[in-house]
This record gives structure tokens, sequence and C-alpha cells, in this order.
């Protein structure tokens, strides 16, 4: 499934992000990016349930006909760390550090599509005849895990945060950002990303 998806999204979403582009300098994100990636499938043969109407199951942003799940985020990409980082739920409504823990496990997606960029790949106000440059990655949902040990790292501002690292992997929940899930991985852990030109 890993491959079917990629595939399709390399081949054709490149230019569902040059229409984008025709109308926003800014990069591709939240339903915008949802929308782009479900029509993308819908035109190749892949079904899905995609509505545009901002309601969609706690971390799963579309099904295909066929019944896997997909979150899709947009992220940034470090080259020179090989690492992709990206934020998820929002846990706040969780009582404890071990519910918080416990939805995230019970609520992911099967896989997960991520359209990333690296920093330095866009200017600060981006123009219109600059080339916008993605970085597609497509992996299982089980490539992520958040079950190692949580603790707490205190902030040099006051507050603190709840953290996670494991080989590969680092995790953060911020409560300063309405329990924020934030996720930095390895490509050692889900492969390398694909170049995509808008």
């Amino acid at each position: 499934m890993v491959e079917t998806i990629r595939n399709v999204l390399q081949t054709f979403l490149p230019e569902k992000l040059k229409i984008h582009h025709m109308l926003y300098r800014l990069p591709a994100i939240a339903e915008f990016l949802e929308e782009l990636i479900a029509q993308t499938l819908k035109d190749n043969g892949l079904e899905n349930d995609w509505k545009p109407n901002r309601s969609h199951a706690v971390s799963k942003d579309l099904t295909l006909e066929t019944g896997q799940s997909f979150s899709i985020k947009s992220g940034v990409y470090d080259p020179k760390k090989g690492t992709l980082r990206f934020s998820g739920s929002r846990l706040g409504k969780h009582d404890t550090l071990e519910q918080m823990v416990e939805a995230i496990n019970d609520t992911h997606a099967d896989y997960y599509i991520c359209l990333a960029k690296v920093e330095s790949d866009w200017s600060s106000i981006p123009e219109k005849h600059e080339d916008k440059k993605y970085q597609l990655f497509v992996f299982e949902a089980s490539m992520l895990n958040y079950n190692g040990v949580w603790g707490v790292t205190e902030s040099k501002k006051g507050g603190f945060k709840y953290v996670m690292d494991i080989p590969g992997m680092h995790a953060k929940i911020n409560p300063s950002m309405s329990y924020q899930l934030w996720t930095t991985v390895s490509k050692s852990l889900i492969g390398e990303p694909e170049v995509l030109i808008a």
C-alpha cells in the first residue's frame, strides 16, 4: 500500500500543487493539503471518504474505500539530521499523561502521508515564480512508537513539557500549546522522502 500511494502522489500530486501555487504562494497545508491529496487519490482509482466539511475522526483524515485510513500532515524536514518533524492532536481534554498516550495509540490512522518542506528551500516571503519544493513521506503508522518512557522537562522560561525519546524518534507534549503532540522521526524509520516540485 505504501508504494502504491507514494507512486500515485509522486506522479500526479505536483500538478495539483502547481494549480494551488497559481493562487497561493504559501505552502499547501491543513484542509487544503488534505483535499489535494484526496483528489489525487480519487482521480487515480483510490476512492476515499474525504469531504470538505472539516469534520474527521481524530487523527484520521481520510479512509480509502478498501478500508485503510490515513493521517495527512504538513511538516518540516531537516536533511542534515535526516529528520521529519510534524504536529499531532491536541490532547488537553485528557487528565493524565497516561490517558494522553493511550489516546495517541487508540486513534492513530493506519498510514501517514506527510508533505514537508525544507526551510532553506523556501523564501521567508515566497515569490510566485519560485519553484515550490516539497518532501513527500508515506509510511505505516506502526513505524512510530509512543510507548517509550515519558519524562518531564522544565522550560527555562517556566512551565514544562512531557518528552519521550527512543532510537530514531523524539516526541513531546507541550501543555502551553493545548497539550499538542509534536513528533520528530528519523528517515531511518520512515524511509527517504520523494522530492516534489510545484
